[in-house]
């Protein structure tokens, strides 16, 4: 973490967080060297975590100029706490970054640079799971997550409408996974969006309540607004995936969403068509 002056920033970065504070706290000292130079201010939406634990944390907050925190006694969902972490800000691009999420250096400015492109709307990044040892330090279960292998390079629907994270549990340094390309959809643990786009389509669709199947369908309403969605695999972070749920077992509608994004995306105007990623 850095005590930068407050300047116009060119990224907000918004980190919706409920508890594990360990990994947030790992995060956050990633962020620096992620962007270098690029100036960013950093919008901590708290989603009701422990009321001792977030005290004890936040204070160790208060002198850094671009860290703000935005605190809500109850846990609002992941797309809510998004939305009201980007309405804080008003940078012309918006990083939704997850609190289990360990950039590495240079990360952040490799997806910058993506956002060069005029017809580029979001841009995503390769995410690792973390070796054995860490994820065991931090409490989590070694056995759901495959150490030092790929846990996202890019999602894409099937015929049935299901959508998976392509290359799961590969090799990470795979030559067919680490090249820049056009994707269907990416994760929102690391998505960079333009802000007037991220408006255009009226940000994260709330009615996807706790979370699940709301990044696919922002990815899905830019791509329908003519803007492509990319993945570059320079762009790296280490994925503890779904540490606060783990910790605190916390469930998520996923069939009701699932429900919600194919009756949105599979009617006569909106065909959501399976994407062939053998051509990846």
């Amino acid at each position: 973490m850095s005590k930068k002056q407050k300047i116009k920033a060119l990224v907000d970065i918004v980190i919706p967080v409920h508890g594990q504070f360990e990994l947030l706290s790992k995060c956050l000292d990633a962020i620096p060297d992620a962007f270098g130079d690029i100036l960013y201010q950093i919008y901590i939406f708290d989603n009701g975590s422990p009321k001792e634990e977030a005290n004890k944390f936040y204070v160790t907050l208060e002198s850094y100029e671009d860290i703000a925190v935005i605190r809500n006694h109850q846990n609002l969902g992941f797309p809510r706490a998004c939305n009201n972490g980007a309405k804080r800000g008003n940078s012309p691009l918006i990083f939704f970054l997850n609190s289990d999420v360990i950039l590495q250096e240079g990360s952040g400015e490799k997806l910058v640079k993506e956002m060069d492109d005029p017809k580029t709307g979001i841009a995503g990044m390769k995410l690792i799971y973390p070796p054995h040892k860490d994820t065991e330090a931090a409490g989590l279960n070694v056995q759901i997550r495959s150490p030092g292998r790929l846990q996202h390079i890019g999602l894409v629907a099937d015929v049935r409408a299901q959508v998976s994270h392509v290359f799961v549990g590969w090799d990470h340094t795979h030559p067919k996974v680490n090249k820049v390309h056009e994707i269907m959809a990416v994760t929102g643990a690391a998505l960079m969006i333009k802000r007037n786009l991220f408006i255009k389509v009226k940000m994260f669709d709330e009615i996807y309540g706790q979370g699940t199947w709301e990044d696919v369908d922002l990815c899905m309403k830019i791509r329908e607004i003519g803007y492509n969605i990319v993945v570059n695999p320079e762009s790296v972070g280490i994925h503890y995936t779904g540490a606060s749920a783990e910790k605190y077992k916390q469930g998520f509608p996923l069939n009701r969403n699932h429900q919600l994004f194919v009756q949105r995306w599979r009617d006569e105007k909106k065909q959501l068509e399976p994407w062939d990623w053998r051509i990846l």
